[in-house]
């Protein structure tokens, strides 16, 4: 059997369960500019878990909207002390549209992965080393980041099987 990379759609949610259930908090942290189509993935994802968890699990897990601009959060961040901080964006690796990966660290550095101007790299470091935690970046590959443009079919419905699956687990992470 072929065994499968840890980016493959196949592998990524058994690494991310066992992150999430190893984590004593977590913070979901969306990036995304949702004016220009598939960037929104990340917002659109964490919106959609917000509405699926409600209150529950307030005291565990935190989910906030960056947009554009993640590094204004990191306060927050801080003051919660998550055990791991998972990045939600649209990533740009080599996929078919709204598919689901987990962006290698050697990835995050090559500024061609992010839609963004700020290095998702440059924030995992100092997350990781001013905070003490693991940082994760979750991607959703798109289809069109026009300014003005609609989300894609592809990543709109993949970004909410994304928060199903991150409310499920999170949820069995609870008990």
């Amino acid at each position: 059997m072929k065994k499968e990379a840890p980016s493959s759609p196949a592998a990524w949610k058994g690494r991310l369960t066992k992150e999430i259930l190893s984590a004593p908090r977590i913070v979901i942290l969306a990036v995304g500019n949702p004016a220009k189509g598939d960037d929104a993935a990340g917002i659109l994802c964490a919106q959609e878990l917000k509405k699926l968890m409600g209150g529950k699990a307030r005291s565990r897990l935190k989910i906030l909207l960056g947009h554009e601009t993640p590094e204004n959060v990191t306060g927050e961040i801080r003051k919660f002390r998550p055990g791991l901080v998972l990045i939600l964006d649209a990533a740009h690796g080599g996929h078919k549209p709204g598919t689901v990966f987990i962006v290698g660290k050697n990835q995050i550095d090559d500024d061609s992965v992010s839609t963004h101007t700020i290095s998702l790299g440059l924030l995992v470091a100092y997350l990781e080393e001013t905070i003490g935690c693991k940082a994760m970046v979750l991607g959703i590959q798109p289809l069109n980041l026009g300014l003005g443009e609609n989300v894609s079919l592809p990543v709109k419905k993949n970004a909410e099987r994304l928060a199903a699956f991150l409310a499920h687990v999170s949820l069995d992470w609870r008990s």
